[in-house]
């Protein structure tokens, strides 16, 4: 009880300080009244207590996981592919005003495409898919101020896909897809 007492009073403290510090490493935009003012690089500003409000969020390269998903590619091998997107804000006004969720959006977006792109080339073509993957991406999230720098395809893998199915006697069969793969 105590300690939520403290954070309450430090939130009211920070509405009611008329000066307030962005960090080297980020970008701001302020509010006023609910309403996009500006946009404030790194430095110390003053603000309109309990009027303005300053959404700050890091501009420097960053980097997410995109967790591994089963594909399977244009000439019918399954393939589990796990990545990284390395990634700057190059705009933040549309970064922060566009989308709520930033990294959900940027890693359920990258592994769309990821899938689309790997759905459409042969496994002897996914060699050099990391070019084409960072580029299709770089172009659909541009829109919201993010700027890709790479995306890299971590693991890369062939794998066998199971299926597992109860029939009406409560028995569980495992079927194998692709039963002659690696023939």
């Amino acid at each position: 009880m105590f300690d939520k007492l403290i954070i309450l009073i430090q939130q009211f403290g920070y509405a009611l300080f008329p000066i307030f510090i962005i960090n080297t490493w980020e970008e701001a935009v302020i509010l006023r009244a609910g309403n996009f003012l500006k946009i404030v690089k790194p430095g110390i500003y003053l603000k309109i207590p309990f009027l303005d409000t300053i959404w700050k969020h890091n501009v420097i390269t960053q980097s997410i996981d995109i967790p591994p998903q089963s594909v399977t590619t244009a000439d019918g091998y399954n393939v589990v592919v796990k990545g990284i997107i390395r990634f700057t804000i190059w705009d933040i006004k549309l970064f922060l005003t566009t989308i709520t969720e930033p990294k959900d959006v940027l890693t359920d977006t990258t592994g769309g495409m990821i899938r689309e792109i790997i759905e459409e080339t042969t496994w002897n073509d996914l060699v050099d898919i990391d070019k084409k993957l960072t580029l299709e991406v770089e172009k659909f999230v541009k829109r919201w101020g993010i700027k890709v720098d790479k995306v890299t395809l971590t693991d890369l893998q062939i794998a066998n896909s199971i299926r597992i199915i109860q029939d009406n006697t409560h028995q569980t069969k495992v079927l194998p897809i692709n039963e002659n793969f690696y023939e």
